[in-house]
């Protein structure tokens, strides 16, 4: 037979919550005042944020018996949002509902020891977009190919240059590990341009299998960032291993370069990626050039969730080729980027976004019958804080809308179709001329 809370944890819980349910936005007071006909009535619900029983919601994390009826994990809420985290325990999980309820806690006591209704409903909140810094992936390879392969690691650069040479339109990122060959690519397809480097019979590795071995995640992963450096250095976009950051490249040494994007309104504009800052008060220019430039990384977020991260950089060389020497570099780039925020920050995320996707609703990161499919639309929250006094709020970002070329390109990589026939002559092909 389950405990009972102890009536003294009961209370704790319930005056720390001030009256109010602990979910975000909801306020909502959980004292219903009396009418004619009725009189007062309680609706808080003490929601247990470790179920009472293991075989409760969120019940199989660690947690003594006793600990499980004490006030800390019980959390304050209504019975819609009771019903809501119980029926979502991946999405409400015992973190996100501690951090809720130590949230929501504070604000109660910020408000005034006594916790009145009133004294937090004077606060002035104002509604906002919240934007990430992430990219959503809709669909990503749920299998990778490994075929005995008699090459190691050492060899894998000279095996690369050979597979650049096939100039094959599929990104073909791959690995030498433990005397496989690793890749996305279907090692089975007749004409194979890994053919050459595969002994003997090739087998397959399910996705969410690998995800759960930490090994097999970092493999997975390894695949998926080499894979990106390959489509971006189709775009002339070069990775440097050093900073784990892409950078642009000046189209020739010495040269200024610039990109046509579009802008969040949705128009087109130009932008310098490449070039050598003037001294404002003599005209002079700088000892160094700068390169626009950025992080992008694949983040698992859950057991079948990832999503690209995007984080704008800088990268200093002193003469458009050579990196400038570290000394030269932390304080340059600390004052560029803290005058990036805000709306400004938010105008570099729109850059990459439109450069990466080529102004397209998705980018499509293809190696045949399986494809990356990232949406090019920042998860975005909507929320209502206290604001900030004089803070302008940052202009939203338009998004690209779909048209039958793009909707046909996102079915065949849904359906996990080649976009063109395997067999179809080279000639025919559309091939990259610059990779990383």
């Amino acid at each position: 037979m389950r405990a009972a809370i102890p009536v003294a944890q009961q209370k704790i819980a319930l005056l720390k919550s001030g009256n109010v349910c602990a979910f975000p936005n909801c306020d909502r007071t959980l004292l219903l005042a009396e009418t004619r006909a009725d009189g007062a009535a309680v609706i808080a619900e003490l929601a247990h944020i470790v179920a009472a029983s293991r075989q409760g919601p969120r019940g199989d994390v660690e947690l003594d018996e006793e600990s499980r009826n004490l006030a800390k994990n019980l959390i304050v809420l209504c019975p819609e949002h009771h019903a809501v985290i119980d029926a979502q325990p991946r999405t409400y999980s015992v973190p996100v509902l501690r951090q809720m309820k130590a949230d929501h806690e504070r604000r109660i006591a910020a408000a005034g020891a006594r916790g009145r209704r009133s004294e937090t409903t004077a606060l002035t909140l104002v509604s906002e977009t919240l934007y990430s810094t992430l990219l959503p992936i809709t669909h990503i390879p749920s299998v990778m190919f490994a075929g005995p392969s008699p090459h190691g690691d050492s060899e894998y650069e000279s095996i690369k240059e050979q597979i650049r040479s096939t100039r094959n339109r599929w990104l073909l990122p791959f690995l030498l590990k433990d005397g496989l060959l690793l890749t996305f690519y279907d090692l089975r397809v007749r004409n194979s341009p890994f053919k050459p480097f595969v002994r003997g019979d090739v087998q397959q590795f399910a996705a969410r299998d690998l995800w759960q071995d930490p090994e097999g995640a970092r493999r997975y992963k390894t695949l998926l960032n080499r894979s990106m450096h390959k489509y971006a250095g189709r775009q002339g976009v070069r990775f440097d291993p050093g900073h784990h950051r892409y950078f642009f490249e000046p189209t020739e040494p010495g040269k200024v370069r610039e990109i046509h994007y579009r802008l969040k309104s949705g128009a087109t504009s130009k932008r310098k990626v490449v070039w050598q800052p003037i001294t404002r008060a003599t005209g002079v220019p700088k000892t160094f050039w700068i390169h626009l430039a950025a992080s992008l990384n694949f983040v698992q977020l859950a057991e079948q969730q990832w999503a690209l991260a995007i984080r704008p950089e800088r990268h200093l060389t002193s003469d458009s080729q050579q990196p400038l020497a570290p000394h030269r570099i932390g304080r340059r780039v600390t004052r560029l980027k803290a005058k990036m925020y805000n709306d400004k920050y938010l105008g570099e995320l729109q850059f990459w976004l439109s450069f990466l996707s080529r102004d397209k609703p998705r980018l499509l990161l293809e190696f045949g019958s399986q494809s990356v499919v990232i949406d090019a639309r920042l998860v975005w929250f909507n929320i209502r804080w206290p604001g900030i006094s004089h803070d302008v709020p940052a202009k939203p970002i338009e998004s690209v809308e779909d048209d039958l070329f793009t909707l046909s390109d996102l079915q065949a990589a849904a359906e996990g179709e080649p976009i063109y026939d395997d067999d179809e002559e080279e000639d025919a092909l559309t091939l990259a001329t610059k990779e990383e």
